[in-house]
């Protein structure tokens, strides 16, 4: 990369070389704060000189938004990718409450940080999703219409995964058929074995490596979880034997052909000087649809999820409301959403604050309007 600001469309992009950051510390007067993933280093600032990179962003007119969000951001969210046959990746994307632009804090294989300005909220999410989301193909029926416990997920996923390693097993032993069925407790015992192995080729095992902070959850499977999976389609119980139904088959099949890879993110901010989370997310994206997971914060009866599978304008508008209500939460001072596009199954129904959504895409209902202004499902 060159010594310069580097424009990609309407993106500015700054790499920084080892010592700059103590320098960025320096010439701004920040001090930092624990959102922040840097520490000032006043012996190494006093003994170092800035690199001609550094010169870059110093002579920037965007140098002080760059230098608040990446030293002292009021929001940080954390994206993680990874599963499947994805490439991993982590980085960073601060936000100040002070103006609209927003940076993505990438490590380059040099270790050092790479920083990507733009100019708003919606313009980092055309970026992204044209990198890390589905277009789409067209309708794609619910699956979960509810807010359920995760637990339900887990057995869900578990599901899907014991189809696509049943398919794969018979590609290996030359048999037409897949095996569907298999006993309550080999369920259990595979489930815990898959958490264990951290292995991000299978998806359970995905969701908690990539989704920040889901892993301190307090799970308790229970029967009535494994009820829900029948009245799911996920599978079939009788007398201590599970068997696959129509939905892991379905599911299975899409993950096997089109699996594109999964995002985990999760927003954090400072409230009372303490670093807390107001939305974790997972996405698991594929050719037919994203499949979005929005977790609300761990609560005395544990934690639960709600589920959308959105096309890529839909998960864009989506995730824009998402960001804007986490924002109008940490200007006022209350908590946030606990998920992205928190919205009843039915489309035009109405949350206890007297708020609209789209069921179908979690956008804001707009007064007056006769369809959803984001996705176009009729109201």
């Amino acid at each position: 990369m060159e010594n310069q600001a580097n424009q990609l469309g309407n993106v500015e992009v700054f790499k920084l070389a080892s010592g700059d950051i103590d320098h960025l510390f320096r010439r701004s007067g920040l001090k930092g704060n624990r959102l922040s993933a840097h520490r000032y280093d006043p012996e190494q600032a006093a003994t170092s000189r800035p690199s001609e990179l550094f010169k870059t962003l110093a002579e920037s007119p965007q140098f002080g938004s760059i230098a608040r969000k990446v030293l002292e951001p009021d929001l940080k969210i954390e994206f993680n990718r990874g599963g499947g046959s994805a490439a991993e990746e982590q980085f960073q994307v601060l936000l100040s409450k002070e103006d609209p632009a927003v940076v993505a804090q990438f490590v380059n294989a040099e270790g050092y940080p790479l920083l990507l300005q733009f100019e708003n909220w919606r313009a980092y999410l055309e970026w992204w999703s044209s990198i890390y989301a589905s277009p789409g193909m067209g309708s794609y029926q619910a699956v979960f219409p509810e807010v359920r416990e995760t637990e339900v997920l887990v057995s869900a996923l578990h599901c899907i995964d014991i189809y696509r390693r049943s398919y794969m097993e018979s590609m290996l032993d030359y048999r037409s058929g897949v095996e569907l069925s298999l006993s309550s407790q080999d369920f259990v015992q595979l489930l815990k074995k898959a958490l264990a192995s951290r292995d991000k080729r299978w998806l359970l095992p995905t969701l908690f490596e990539l989704t920040p902070g889901l892993k301190n959850s307090r799970l308790s499977l229970q029967p009535a979880h494994i009820q829900q999976l029948q009245e799911l389609g996920f599978a079939t119980s009788a007398e201590g034997v599970l068997t696959l139904g129509e939905r892991a088959r379905l599911m299975g099949t899409e993950f096997i052909t089109s699996w594109m890879g999964s995002v985990g993110f999760q927003a954090t901010a400072l409230i009372d000087e303490e670093e807390r989370s107001l939305s974790r997310v997972f996405l698991a994206t594929t050719a037919f649809t994203n499949h979005l997971f929005s977790f609300e914060n761990q609560t005395p009866a544990g934690t639960r999820f709600r589920h959308q599978a959105l096309s890529g304008p839909e998960l864009e508008g989506t995730l824009l409301h998402w960001m804007e209500d986490i924002l109008a939460a940490l200007s006022g001072g209350s908590p946030a959403p606990a998920g992205a596009g928190e919205v009843n199954a039915s489309a035009g129904q109405t949350e206890p604050g007297g708020s609209r959504f789209c069921g179908q895409c979690g956008a804001e209902l707009r007064p007056g309007k006769k369809f959803c202004t984001a996705c176009g499902t009729p109201i």
